[in-house]
């Protein structure tokens, strides 16, 4: 059978030398990606995964998340662990930013703190644990973890169910702070509330992501609200 990673053009198809170009191709846009998520250029990412997408090569992203598709959990293209490499969805580490005075959250962390963001997707499961982990002496608290169902609901999207969470702070001014875990609110209100606006959940679920681009290495993804994630496999 063929690997979930290879597509048409990847294996091949489309003339001689269609395969060798397509990959020259990939690999230098892969290349200018990673450069402008490292600098934070949200025009040029968000530029460059558009691009980068007409060369996924992974016809099923979602393949064997949960048993979709009928293939194996250990040829999942999206099984294992990504790092975040960008986002221009401002609430993934805002947990992690210093509060302002009059609520919200500034953009940037707080000085001498290190911010690791990432996810780990366990596809025989069918879930994932999205995580930030804090370092340094003005850290906010030592690591957030967010347990996640992923549910496939076609080839590229992904519905994602929040379950449970836990934060874990050594520093917390009361010891019952110290570790305190927590539920998400079950799928069917969600859901109820996706009818109500008119919105079938099986198809626009409350929150779900579009599969743009994966491979060995990298992967790109669009939330129902229009937001970017880059990630680089761990």
């Amino acid at each position: 059978a063929a690997s979930p990673f290879t597509s048409p053009v990847a294996a091949g198809g489309g003339g001689l030398f269609a395969a060798p170009l397509a990959e020259f191709k990939r690999s230098a846009l892969k290349k200018q990606l990673i450069k402008a998520a490292e600098d934070k250029d949200e025009e040029l990412v968000i530029s460059l995964v558009e691009e980068l997408s007409a060369y996924n090569p992974t016809d099923a992203p979602t393949l064997g998340l949960g048993g979709y598709g009928g293939v194996s959990a250990k040829d999942a293209p999206l099984n294992g662990e990504w790092r975040l490499l960008f986002t221009n969805a401002k609430d993934a580490e805002a947990p992690a930013r210093t509060e302002k005075k009059g609520g919200g959250f500034k953009d940037e962390v707080a000085e001498g703190v290190q911010i690791t963001t990432g996810q780990r997707i366990d596809a025989d499961a069918g879930e994932c644990i999205n995580y930030i982990y804090a370092s340094g002496d003005k850290r906010p608290f030592d690591q957030l973890e967010i347990t996640i169902k992923m549910t496939a609901l076609s080839s590229r999207r992904v519905r994602l169910d929040f379950q449970r969470g836990r934060a874990q702070n050594e520093n917390a001014p009361l010891s019952f702070l110290e570790d305190v875990s927590f539920s998400f609110p079950p799928a069917f209100i969600g859901d109820g509330l996706a009818r109500l606006r008119g919105k079938d959940p099986s198809v626009e679920p409350p929150a779900y992501f579009d599969i743009l681009y994966v491979d060995q290495q990298l992967r790109a993804h669009r939330t129902g609200e229009g937001k970017i994630f880059v990630q680089m496999r761990q």
